[in-house]
């Protein structure tokens, strides 16, 4: 092992600790960037030190899995919640739409004050019922603090297996 293995595999976990940051924080990727990591981590050592075997093809396919099971998961979960305490499909649409705006005008929190307001405003509109409004702006919250518990663990799980692939390896 010469000395710029040790980098890169120390570069890799430290942009793979952002991407699990990333997971609590809407404003960074998440368990994207985890993949993204993981996918050049294997290019890096395909193309510097020619080690890569077909067992690195089912650490990239294991990782990959995690990453698509995590994003069905995650967004399953808040349509799911939301549903379940009565929002409406155009409330769900004016959620999404708000919380990507909320994240480019305040990064941090914006993704979610976006998506709880609208929520609420769609279906305050809709139902002429404040407190229905609030009721699935609540079950919003609730499946945005699942979904980022579910992007946490996925995200914990791709760097395992990441891990166990950098130590087999």
């Amino acid at each position: 092992m010469n000395w710029i293995e040790p980098l890169i595999i120390f570069l890799t976990f430290s942009v793979m600790i952002l991407g699990v940051i990333g997971t609590i924080l809407p404003a960074l990727p998440g368990i994207e960037l985890i993949w993204l990591t993981a996918v050049a981590y294997g290019l890096v050592s395909w193309w510097t030190f020619r080690v890569t075997t077909w067992w690195s093809v089912v650490w990239i396919v294991s990782i990959t899995l995690l990453l698509i099971i995590g994003e069905v998961l995650s967004y399953g979960v808040e349509i799911f919640s939301a549903r379940k305490t009565g929002a409406s499909w155009q409330a769900i649409l004016a959620s999404v739409i708000l919380g990507l705006i909320g994240t480019f005008i305040f990064p941090i929190l914006g993704t979610l004050i976006g998506a709880i307001l609208g929520v609420f405003l769609v279906e305050w509109a809709r139902r002429k019922n404040w407190q229905e409004a609030i009721k699935a702006a609540t079950g919003t919250l609730m499946g945005f603090g699942i979904s980022v518990g579910v992007q946490f663990i996925f995200g914990l799980m791709m760097m395992a297996v990441w891990g166990i692939w950098v130590f087999i390896r």
